[in-house]
């Protein structure tokens, strides 16, 4: 019965810290995973004021950037509707570039080559609008991030993202986005 008793200790006390020492980071959830919090306090518009409605359903992450493309890791937000009817917004960053407390300015570098891009798509109206691009203004302020497990995210946006749709109109972003994820509903693959 001791022996017993203490061979299932070891067996328990071994699988929970085997993993500690493996190289790289781990794709595995945090067992029993975490409450997944999000908060999207981002108002998207167009010029006038009209409100584009976003999808409910997001995705906060890290991985490579664009594998192939783009190989740099990034925490990576998605929110969007699966039926596609709403429209949807992407924020991307690299941690690596970035400390805590950042102001940054728009217009960015191209994805992948500063610390952060912003995009979004009105569905309704077909334009889309991204950071990178001429006509963006404003600043994306970055409180506080962590690739984690969790992946956590808190950023206040305040800025115009220029259209990347030929006779487009851009799109204004105003407000605060935080989140704690641990776990997602679609794979972290996703590109800008």
């Amino acid at each position: 019965m001791r022996v017993s008793r203490g061979c299932t200790l070891l067996v328990v006390f071994v699988s929970l810290f085997s993993g500690t020492c493996e190289s790289g980071r781990s794709t595995r959830p945090i067992l029993p995973p975490g409450t997944n919090t999000a908060s999207n306090g981002l108002v998207f518009t167009l010029e006038g004021g009209t409100a584009i409605p976003m999808g409910g359903t997001h995705a906060v992450c890290c991985s490579t950037w664009e594998p192939g493309r783009i190989e740099r890791e990034a925490l990576k937000i998605f929110y969007y509707d699966t039926t596609k009817r709403n429209s949807y917004w992407k924020m991307f960053l690299i941690p690596s570039q970035i400390l805590e407390d950042s102001v940054l300015t728009l217009p960015t570098p191209a994805p992948g080559d500063g610390p952060v891009a912003i995009a979004a798509t009105d569905v309704a109206t077909g334009d889309q609008a991204s950071s990178e691009r001429a006509g963006s203004s404003g600043t994306v302020t970055l409180r506080s991030f962590s690739c984690g497990p969790p992946t956590e995210v808190d950023a206040t946006v305040d800025a115009v993202l220029g259209s990347t749709t030929p006779g487009g109109r851009p799109i204004r972003v105003k407000g605060r986005f935080t989140a704690t994820v641990y776990t997602n509903p679609i794979s972290c693959a996703f590109s800008f």
